[in-house]
């Protein structure tokens, strides 16, 4: 008796020290995203998350200080939730979730309009970008994947129903690399 109330003590202290010590796996999220590019995809489109590996792959040979890596989700709501809310940058999505995503309709309705950028298109699936995202880092993402089995020839007169990214554009357009303030 006197041994499982020692072990209840301790757990609870333990609970308590981690929960009043402000060590939340929500900070240990953010440090991980400023280390590294996270790929969003997600579980009900399993293409969205071969695109990822090969994009992640792509990422490490041509542009390896980002530092990419895949972030799945369990469906596109989640990836809204994710993108909307600025944990998550960059997300690999089929052309209609871009365009109902960015609307905010259908499935996506709860979680309002996503302001999103085309980076570049794979297949039939979109490479999108928060609006907000950095354009120098939209141009470089661009420029490594642009030219590659995965993004032959990437057209920017081509509407994806989601606008071109700024960034990716330059890059697409032979403009230099923007400088970010």
């Amino acid at each position: 008796m006197i041994g499982r109330r020692r072990l209840l003590k301790a757990g609870l202290a333990a609970a308590a020290g981690l929960l009043l010590g402000g060590h939340t796996p929500y900070q240990q999220w953010v440090v991980y995203r400023r280390k590294h590019l996270l790929i969003g995809c997600h579980k009900a489109d399993p293409r969205t998350y071969d695109l990822a590996k090969q994009i992640v792959a792509l990422l490490a040979e041509h542009l390896p200080a980002a530092k990419a890596r895949i972030a799945r989700a369990p469906d596109a709501g989640r990836l809204a939730s994710l993108l909307g809310t600025g944990q998550l940058d960059v997300a690999v999505l089929g052309a209609a979730d871009a365009v109902a995503m960015s609307k905010g309709l259908d499935a996506f309705a709860p979680h309002g309009q996503t302001a999103l950028r085309v980076l570049i298109p794979t297949d039939d699936r979109v490479l999108v970008a928060q609006a907000d995202f950095p354009p120098r880092y939209a141009w470089l993402l661009t420029g490594a994947l642009a030219g590659t089995d995965l993004a032959v020839a990437p057209d920017i007169a081509i509407d994806h129903g989601v606008p071109w990214h700024p960034g990716s554009v330059d890059f697409l357009q032979g403009r230099p690399e923007p400088i970010d303030d």
